[in-house]
Formats: C-alpha cells, sequence, structure tokens
C-alpha cells in the first residue's frame, strides 16, 4: 500500500532529483524519491570479496605490518558494512577463514560462498544471484586502498548506473583497464591495451545493482563493461587515495 504525500524540497536539490528521471526506469518524480529512499534508508551494506583463482594466496601478504585481507574487513567494519560474502574456490575459502574467520572480530556476517569451477569473473559474481536484492560493492581480495567508501558509495546512489567503477590513475596502464570518462559516464573501456596515452584506470573495485548478477556473461572486463557503457548504465567515480594491486 502508497501513501500520498506533499514535500518541500530546495530547487538545486530539485534539479538534482529530475536529473535521476531518465524515462525508463525512472519515470517520475515520485519514483526518483522512492527509489532513492529505498536505496538509502535501512538499507544493510554489503560487501563482496571476489578471491577466484587466488592460488597463490597473495590477499595474506603484508601491506604496512599488517595482511591485506585483515586491512579490507576492517575497513568494511569501519564502514559500517554488516554483511559479506566471500567467493573462491575451496582451498582459497579455507586460507581466508583461517584468518578471517565467522567475521564475529569485525561485527560483520560473512558468508563463504565456494566457487567451484570459476570460469570468470561475472560467473563468480553470479553464484549471489538469488542473495542480494539491493545495491551491493565488489572488492577483489588482493587489492590494497585508501578511499572514502561512503563517498563512493553516495556517487553510486545518485546516479543511474547499474555499475559504478572506483577510477585511479596508473603509470602502466596497458596492465590494467583503461578508461575513458564523459563527466561520470564511462564512455571507453579497454582491458590491457598494448598502449595506452590515458592513465585513467580502473582498480577492480565497483559498486553495483543486483541486476548485472543475470547478465549470461563470463567476465566483468571483456564483457560486461562494454555492454553497460552501450546501455550507457556504466559510472566512473575518481578517487585520489592511495590503491595497489597485490602480486
Amino acid at each position: 500500500m502508497k501513501s500520498k504525500i506533499s514535500i518541500t524540497l530546495d530547487e538545486k536539490l530539485l534539479k538534482n532529483l529530475d536529473a535521476y528521471i531518465d524515462g525508463f526506469n525512472v519515470r517520475n518524480r515520485s519514483q526518483a524519491i522512492e527509489k532513492i529512499l529505498s536505496k538509502n534508508l535501512s538499507q544493510t551494506k554489503i560487501a563482496v570479496i571476489l578471491a577466484s583463482k587466488m592460488k597463490d594466496y597473495r590477499f595474506n601478504k603484508e601491506v604496512k605490518g599488517q595482511k591485506a585481507i585483515i586491512q579490507l574487513f576492517k575497513k568494511l567494519q569501519n564502514y559500517g558494512f554488516k554483511k559479506s560474502f566471500v567467493i573462491g574456490e575451496k582451498e582459497v575459502l579455507s586460507k581466508i577463514f583461517e584468518t578471517i574467520g565467522s567475521g564475529n572480530d569485525y561485527y560483520l556476517g560473512i558468508e563463504y560462498v565456494e566457487d567451484y569451477n570459476p570460469k570468470g569473473s561475472l560467473k563468480s559474481l553470479s553464484l549471489l544471484k538469488n542473495k542480494i536484492n539491493s545495491s551491493f560493492l565488489v572488492i577483489p581480495a588482493d587489492n590494497y586502498f585508501e578511499f572514502d567508501i561512503d563517498s563512493f558509495w553516495k556517487f553510486h546512489s545518485k546516479n543511474n548506473n547499474l555499475a559504478t567503477l572506483a577510477i585511479t590513475t596508473s603509470n602502466t596502464p596497458s596492465k590494467l583497464g583503461v578508461v575513458e570518462l564523459t563527466g561520470e559516464k564511462i564512455i571507453g573501456f579497454i582491458q590491457k591495451p598494448q598502449k595506452s596515452k590515458n592513465y585513467l584506470v580502473w582498480s577492480g573495485i565497483m559498486m553495483c545493482e543486483p541486476e548485472i548478477l543475470f547478465y549470461d556473461y563470463k567476465s566483468i572486463e571483456k564483457e560486461l563493461i562494454p555492454k553497460l557503457i552501450e546501455l550507457n548504465f556504466a559510472g566512473g567515480f575518481i578517487f585520489a587515495g592511495e590503491w595497489k594491486n597485490i602480486e
């Protein structure tokens, strides 16, 4: 049952609200307000840690005197996350469990999801298609980063994208996914180009809507992102904090 209400908004805020209306997923102001409120009120923050094909256990390497995987879960705790999924092969999950356990030390519920036969990053994520029904954060287990997750979450929430990539700069862009931006929209993406004069790269971290879990693709980089760019549903959030892919 829905109730009719009347509200007064600042003109600038109203313009931002109107920009949220795309005529497809959000057709009017009422739908826009409802969608924004449902995303931000009483929402349990969910994080997905991708650890498939990390049998070298590089997430256990120390960064600044502490295992990277411990630092990652401490960040989730500090930003108020209450639920996390960890995806990986059985032996990888066992290694992470040895260090992190059930998540009680981080006031975080952790569900370990076995990836029996990894076929690609999106196939791994799609194991959660019946487990997640709201916005969620995706982080590779071998990432170390320092940026404001709350700002990233809010940026994604206010823009009508199915995925928002966390973007940084790199002196070696040919080893990563190179991103081309116009405003907050991603208009081009090339995974590990031979050469690039563009130093904007995807960190591997992203905010997502549950709809992406139902795309029948294997790879996030090679299939999902190009498709979302084509549909104008891929956004980019540039951050200035420290980031590294642990090798």
